[in-house]
C-alpha cells in the first residue's frame, strides 16, 4: 500500500514538474444553446412541405446561397474550444464545425460564435475564429422550404475534455432562395 502511495505522490511531482498543474483544469459545464441567426430573414409568412407555417422575420438557412449563421451560447467553466453542429432534423445528417483554439481560456460564460455555410452544406430533412460580429440581414420574400436543421454545441476545456452535447430547442428552415 505504501508503494502505490509512493507512486501516486511521485507521478503528481513528476506531473508538477512538467509545468502540468492538474487543479487548473476548469471544465466546461452547463453548455446551452441560447439562440440563434443568420444574414437571411424571411418577409412573408411561408408554408413548408408539411403544411405547417414559417413566420414572416424568421432566420433560414438559403441552401443555394453562402450563409452566416452565428450561435449564442452560455456556459460555465474554462471553454478552449467550441465545436459547432448542425444536425437535419429528420435525416440525422450533421456537418461538424470546430472552431480555433481560443488562446487563453474563456471564462465569459457567453458568446456568439458564427460561421459561414457554403451552398448546399446545410443537413436538413426534406420530406420524400470565429468571433461575433454583427450579421447583417437580408430579406427574402420567395423561397422554397427544403427541410429543418438543429444547432448543437459541445465545449473543450484547455486538457481537450469534452463538455456534453447541446441542442437548440428550434429548427432553423432550411430554403432554396429564389
Amino acid at each position: 500500500m505504501k508503494k502505490v502511495l509512493l507512486g501516486i505522490v511521485g507521478l503528481g511531482a513528476v506531473l508538477t514538474g512538467c509545468g502540468t498543474d492538474l487543479a487548473l483544469v476548469d471544465p466546461v459545464k452547463n453548455l446551452n444553446v441560447t439562440g440563434y441567426s443568420t444574414n437571411y430573414q424571411l418577409t412573408t409568412d411561408v408554408r413548408d412541405q408539411n403544411g405547417g407555417t414559417i413566420a414572416a422575420g424568421s432566420d433560414v438557412i438559403c441552401d443555394n446561397l453562402s450563409t452566416r449563421v452565428a450561435v449564442d451560447v452560455s456556459w460555465t467553466g474554462g471553454l478552449q474550444q467550441l465545436a459547432i453542429q448542425f444536425k437535419g432534423a429528420r435525416t440525422g445528417a450533421a456537418k461538424t464545425v470546430v472552431t480555433d483554439d481560443y488562446g487563453p481560456v474563456d471564462y465569459r460564460g457567453a458568446g456568439s460564435y458564427e460561421y459561414t455555410l457554403m451552398p448546399n452544406m446545410a443537413p436538413q430533412s426534406a420530406k420524400s475564429g470565429l468571433g461575433a460580429q454583427a450579421i447583417v440581414v437580408n430579406p427574402i420574400t420567395n423561397v422554397n422550404v427544403k427541410g429543418y436543421t438543429y444547432v448543437r454545441v459541445q465545449g473543450y476545456d484547455v486538457a481537450g475534455n469534452a463538455s456534453a452535447i447541446s441542442e437548440s430547442v428550434t429548427q432553423i428552415p432550411v430554403v432554396d432562395c429564389l
